[in-house]
């Protein structure tokens, strides 16, 4: 159970300036929280906030409330405090050297084993990190009405993208009573579902489709696994990026009858984003660990340099350890 606490309201409260920022590849969760959050702030008085993220604003997400203030590099100046969302490390945001007098991090995912090497935790002025959390947005949705703010049709429509996404459409075994009573709040505060739905899952672009088609050309299955895999050579035949291919770990994941689904994307030559989801009986954020990434029980991340067969090799072996543990 999120618990607000008070020295975090206090920073709040006795500050005047703000800037917050998500990690890389920002997706609903990260955006939506951060504007919310940011929109909030500026409800209560605090007309200086900041809102950053190296990558901007994924086309499917610009049409969130305030979305253009969004920024992706960092003002000269210091702030009184620096909030760090949907993630619990410096070297996620991708930003070096803002300045602030107080550090402050919301997030639900659990940080990694060596987080600390760069002695953030022991100087940041107050955290919330609740890993049973459905998704961020639900950390703000808390910190807000703690504040005592009252939530707006805008705000509303970015907590409620934030829980959308990272319970997969309240499909994920992350979808708990808490996160399904606070979706009826903020509808009756003025999200509209199907608009929101509309936006993020029915208006794909067609390159992305192509890229998608290539992508599950790939699909294959073994020992409990699906994977599916794009190439850089796949993003230059179809004009896309990274971003067009964000949510494609989803479709392997469908497949009946395994535990882990995994997607392989080359994000540079011989460095390969992998994706992982669970179907709830494998840990996959241990083996996103064990390789320097992190993320949650059923749904995680890493990085890995090395050709695509070597890349492959490593996850299935872990993959494959971690399944026979779990019979």
């Amino acid at each position: 159970m999120t618990k607000i606490s008070t020295k975090l309201l206090s920073v709040i409260k006795q500050n005047k300036s703000f800037i917050i920022a998500g990690h890389i590849n920002p997706e609903g969760d990260a955006i939506g929280s951060a504007l919310a959050l940011a929109l909030g702030l500026k409800k209560i008085g605090k007309k200086d906030v900041c809102v950053l993220f190296r990558d901007g604003v994924p086309e499917s997400l610009k049409f969130l409330p305030s979305a253009k203030m969004i920024r992706q590099k960092p003002p000269r100046k210091e702030y009184d405090v620096f909030i760090i969302v949907d993630c619990n490390t410096l070297e996620r945001t991708g930003f070096e050297g803002i300045k602030a007098k107080n550090t402050v991090i919301i997030d639900h995912h659990v940080p990694p084993p060596d987080a600390d090497k760069s002695g953030l935790y022991r100087s940041v002025a107050a955290a919330v990190i609740d890993a049973q959390a459905a998704a961020t947005g639900i950390i703000i949705y808390k910190l807000l009405t703690a504040l005592k703010i009252p939530i707006d049709k805008n705000i509303a429509t970015n907590l409620y993208t934030a829980l959308l996404v990272d319970t997969g459409g309240f499909r994920y075994s992350n979808t708990s009573p808490e996160s399904l009573m606070m979706a009826c709040h903020l509808v009756g505060a003025g999200a509209r579902p199907w608009e929101i739905t509309k936006e993020i899952y029915e208006s794909i672009p067609f390159k992305s489709m192509k890229l998608l088609g290539l992508s599950l050309a790939t699909l294959d299955k073994k020992d409990g696994m699906t994977w599916i895999t794009v190439t850089g050579d796949m993003f230059k035949k179809t004009g896309t990026t990274a971003e067009d291919s964000e949510d494609f770990v989803d479709y392997p994941r469908k497949v009946k009858d395994i535990e882990v689904s995994l997607f392989f994307r080359e994000d540079e030559k011989d460095v390969f984003k992998i994706s992982l989801r669970s179907k709830g009986k494998i840990d996959v954020q241990k083996i996103a660990n064990s390789f320097g990434g992190g993320g949650h029980f059923a749904a995680a991340g890493c990085r890995i340099k090395g050709t695509l067969q070597q890349v492959q090799k490593k996850i299935f072996t872990a993959v494959r350890k971690a399944i026979k543990e779990a019979k």
